[in-house]
């Protein structure tokens, strides 16, 4: 029997999503998020289990929608049985979301038609522990306006490889499809009744949608964008960028823990709906002139 999870985590205490060492190699690499919930997994079927994700997530890097899949031999445990059993073996910082059947067709990679990550920049006077693990604190106002008109010589199918992390996809295509690009301020979210706002505090939220992302490349785009928001560079940087390929003209990389796989996409979605977050988006087959492509081996 195939099924599929839905997980939520943090990356703060993890090495990124893929193991990273074999039995008896590296002990001194924290763990990884797929070795933690296989572990999760074995102790609760009694055999060991192998997941399959969607994508890979670099250190540090957090998500609200990574989907795996793997295999049981028999249906000895019902979806919500799967689901809060693991949630009971799992640390706090990796949570299952949902649990569900699959057909036996369905591959948490190679399935994937599109993901969304989100880049989170939070503004105010100061740092504030209840989001330290999921933004970047930025005090000084960034002009979202110019970040966004960035952002948009981003849209369709470029050529990535300038915001690739070095040694990343080595002989593979480094040619992507954004579908969708934006950036917005948003007021705090959670939280209500405090005076986070007015206190000139609020969230700029860098948000793609695309049919695969390369190495460190949404952290890449992160960095440059900041230096476009503190006015340093014009938004016209961006569509330069992508036309020269210099690596050496890109921002900074942004932290990791900026960054959250949001959602995965997926044609039949087995999920249907229910791995929204935020706004509605389309179904891959609704977006017009968009032509699905699998993910490769680098796609995050």
């Amino acid at each position: 029997m195939k099924y599929a999870l839905r997980i939520s985590y943090i990356g703060r205490n993890y090495c990124g999503w893929q193991r990273q060492k074999a039995e008896g190699q590296r002990t001194d690499l924290p763990p990884s998020i797929q070795e933690t919930v296989e572990a999760a997994l074995s102790k609760m079927a009694n055999h060991p289990v192998t997941v399959v994700g969607s994508g890979r997530t670099d250190a540090g890097v957090n998500a609200l929608g990574q989907v795996v899949h793997f295999r049981l031999p028999t249906e000895r445990f019902t979806t919500d049985v799967l689901r809060r059993g693991l949630n009971s073996l799992l640390p706090r910082d990796i949570r299952i979301m949902e649990a569900m059947k699959v057909p036996e067709e369905f591959h948490a990679q190679r399935s994937a038609t599109q993901k969304q990550y989100s880049y989170y920049f939070l503004q105010g006077p100061s740092d504030l522990p209840q989001w330290r693990d999921v933004s970047w604190w930025i005090h000084r106002r960034l002009d979202e306006k110019a970040m966004q008109e960035a952002v948009s010589f981003l849209v369709g199918e470029h050529d990535f490889r300038v915001f690739q992390a070095s040694g990343g996809n080595p002989g593979k295509s480094t040619v992507r499809t954004l579908i969708e690009a934006e950036v917005v301020r948003l007021p705090m979210p959670a939280f209500p009744g405090q005076d986070l706002d007015e206190a000139g505090y609020s969230m700029i939220r860098v948000r793609l949608v695309g049919t695969g992302f390369l190495k460190q490349m949404v952290r890449g785009i992160a960095g440059t964008l900041l230096q476009i928001g503190e006015k340093h560079r014009k938004p016209s940087d961006m569509a330069d960028l992508l036309r020269t390929g210099d690596r050496h003209a890109v921002g900074p990389t942004a932290p990791a823990k900026g960054l959250t796989l949001e959602r995965v996409w997926y044609k039949p979605d087995p999920y249907a709906n229910s791995n929204q977050v935020g706004n509605h988006f389309p179904h891959s087959e609704e977006v017009p002139g968009h032509h699905s492509r699998r993910s490769g081996p680098e796609d995050r």
